[in-house]
């Protein structure tokens, strides 16, 4: 008698829980949640044309790319997308322009301050 209590009680939660578990088994490619946006990507699609851009982020299925060859924004479907690979060693004009700037003004600053501190130093 307990057994076909226990074995029903099983089957019902297992009914209940089977769509659940159905959309938790769907995983999404590992690119998707360790590329950090705004880095620099090769996509290659599954149609085997790939381009360079700019990983936005992720928008329900749609993965989110800025292309740098011809500059455009493109949403395409997760699953359309056969793997993503980093560029090393390609930064946007913009960050190595940032970089400079930092650097300059790291310099002139201390400097500067130097100078407006030596009276009472």
């Amino acid at each position: 008698m307990k057994a076909r209590w226990t074995r029903r009680a099983f089957g019902a939660l297992l009914l209940a829980l089977t769509p659940a578990l159905t959309f938790a088994a769907q995983k999404e490619p590992a690119w998707v949640s360790k590329t950090e946006a705004g880095s620099v990507v090769q996509v290659v699609m599954q149609t085997g044309e790939s381009f360079d851009a700019i990983w936005m982020g992720r928008d329900s299925d749609r993965a989110v790319f800025e292309r740098l060859d011809p500059d455009e924004t493109v949403s395409v479907p997760v699953d359309s997308v056969r793997h993503v690979r980093m560029l090393r060693g390609r930064s946007s004009a913009n960050s190595a322009g940032l970089t400079g700037l930092g650097v300059a003004t790291g310099f002139w600053g201390s400097a500067l301050l130097l100078w407006l501190m030596a009276p009472f130093l």
